[in-house]
């Protein structure tokens, strides 16, 4: 598999309505510092962590799609040369959920070995895009996941794979699936043109059974809706596991 282009995918057009009010953008927040120009400490945006594993997996190129009046991201991270990367923003389309958000930037990225991950999620480990590229080469997969064990309390989508690895089932967290002390979820994601040529049908197709239930209020699908349709179609969905892995949502 040619690496020749890595892009990172990040969506940002949420409204950040369990933290309200909030004076900036979520994906701003502040979590923890970094160094200045001269050394002095400097708080350390949420969204900036994220940015950076991509940048270390080899991405060069970062896409962020906003919803309208997020200019502040855009303001802080402007071309991105600070971070070493070529940062785009697209704004957001429908206001059907996180894989809409995506599929913005799907015509930039045809061609493109995607990276992709929520700005207000801290992960670890550090180089968990690594790992899942080199996953997505020996397998020749179309998507994987980086995955990690959950405790039973904490609501979030759960994984199922096979014993090679295969992910066999992906159950939202939305649909409240039943738990036990071994589930996983997962992390991050990378994936091939053809899982971007996927979510591009697929959310044409949510799109208009959305539009069919107009009146009805506006549905909203998760990410891990568009990934369990993929393994039901026929996608080869496969993993990465990290049994010290862990996450922190701050959104």
């Amino acid at each position: 598999m040619s690496r020749s282009r890595l892009v990172g995918l990040i969506p940002a057009a949420g409204s950040a309505t369990r933290l309200a009010p909030l004076p900036c953008s979520k994906e701003l927040w502040p979590v923890g510092f970094q160094r200045g120009p001269e050394g002095e400490p400097r708080p350390k945006p949420v969204s900036q962590y994220l940015l950076e594993k991509m940048e270390r997996a080899g991405a060069r190129e970062v896409f962020i799609i906003l919803r309208s009046g997020k200019w502040d991201i855009t303001d802080y991270y402007g071309d991105g040369s600070g971070l070493g990367l070529r940062l785009a923003y697209l704004v957001m389309g429908d206001p059907y959920g996180p894989p809409f958000t995506l599929a913005q930037a799907a015509p930039f990225v045809t061609d493109a070995t995607a990276l992709f991950g929520f700005a207000d999620i801290l992960f670890q480990p550090e180089d968990g895009f690594a790992h899942a590229l080199q996953r997505l080469e020996t397998t020749g997969a179309d998507l994987v996941l980086a995955l990690c064990p959950i405790p039973r309390t904490v609501a979030t989508d759960v994984v199922e794979t096979d014993a090679t690895g295969r992910i066999v089932g992906l159950e939202p967290k939305e649909n409240r699936p039943p738990r036990t002390d071994h589930d996983a979820t997962y992390l991050l994601a990378v994936w091939r043109p053809a899982f971007t040529e996927f979510l591009s049908a697929e959310v044409r197709r949510l799109a208009a059974i959305a539009r069919a239930r107009a009146g009805d209020g506006t549905p909203e699908w998760p990410m891990g809706a568009v990934i369990a349709a993929a393994i039901r179609a026929g996608l080869h969905v496969d993993s990465v596991r990290f049994e010290e892995g862990r996450f922190l949502d701050i959104g």
